[in-house]
């Protein structure tokens, strides 16, 4: 999938959170975030909220990438350490399984340095693409 096709898919969650898709492909995508100071909670690590949201539009873009649009069923997430001072997430997302209704991805956001923050695994319900509303 073309990455300027991915960014307008999703531009409005890049806008608004400032995540960058940089790769959409066969089941896998990759994104990026700098984090800003707000981004960041009383200890300095990022709000485990935005690890959330970075890895389910990763994940969505990972569906994306086969053609499907879905939508967040359930997540589930095991937060790995904390770090503080992050300046940037870094987020994978790779397709499990794509049925016929139902589609698993699986997520790592990592640091700038490839440290594992986060594991995720997240159930979209796959929708028609004329069912979509932009």
């Amino acid at each position: 999938m073309e990455i300027p096709e991915l960014q307008r898919v999703g531009n409005r969650i890049y806008d608004r959170f400032g995540i960058r898709y940089l790769y959409a492909e066969n089941g896998v995508s990759e994104s990026e975030l700098i984090l800003q100071p707000e981004d960041g909670n009383f200890l300095g690590m990022p709000y485990g909220g935005i690890i959330f949201n970075m890895a389910d539009v990763t994940a969505g873009a990972a569906l994306r990438s086969l053609g499907a649009m879905g939508l967040t069923v359930s997540g589930e997430v095991r937060f790995m350490r904390g770090v503080p001072n992050v300046a940037k997430l870094c987020c994978r997302a790779e397709v499990r399984k794509a049925g016929k209704n139902i589609g698993f991805v699986d997520a790592s956001v990592t640091d700038g340095e490839g440290l594992e923050l986060a594991a995720l695994s997240f159930v979209f319900t796959r929708m028609k693409e004329q069912n979509v509303g932009t």
